[in-house]
């Protein structure tokens, strides 16, 4: 099962192979055949998650920006975790770290305004690839 999975280069990989027969008829390169195919089975699959370290963080915007910067983080595969709303509008949400540099460094050029920003915690989160 091991070398199945470091042959695909994979990392982080849990894959669980329950047996219901305890008895010794396969033998042991049979539950090496079964093992492995029951692995190999599994990883066609391709129902992976890919996570990389990121950011959540925290936006105040103005009502007028909210609708705008909702459309540029759907447009950009940003996901919004809450919106709270008081005097301004808070919008928590996670974004990987070199994106939220860019955004940051480049805020003179988009169509709403940051007023306050704030890096809450890092944390893994899923990206689409």
């Amino acid at each position: 099962m091991l070398n199945i999975i470091t042959s695909r280069k994979l990392s982080n990989v849990l894959v669980v192979v329950t047996r219901y027969f305890g008895g010794i008829l396969l033998g042991t390169g049979g539950l090496v055949r079964s093992y492995s195919k029951a692995t190999e089975k599994v990883l066609l699959e391709d129902n992976f998650i890919y996570k990389d370290l990121g950011l959540e963080v925290k936006f105040c915007v103005s009502y007028s920006d909210l609708e705008k910067i909702k459309y540029y983080f759907e447009k950009n595969n940003i996901k919004i975790l809450n919106t709270n709303f008081g005097e301004n509008v808070e919008i928590v949400f996670e974004i990987l770290e070199e994106r939220l540099n860019d955004i940051l460094k480049n805020k003179q050029n988009l169509n709403f305004k940051i007023i306050e920003s704030k890096i809450l915690r890092e944390k893994y989160i899923e990206i689409n690839l």
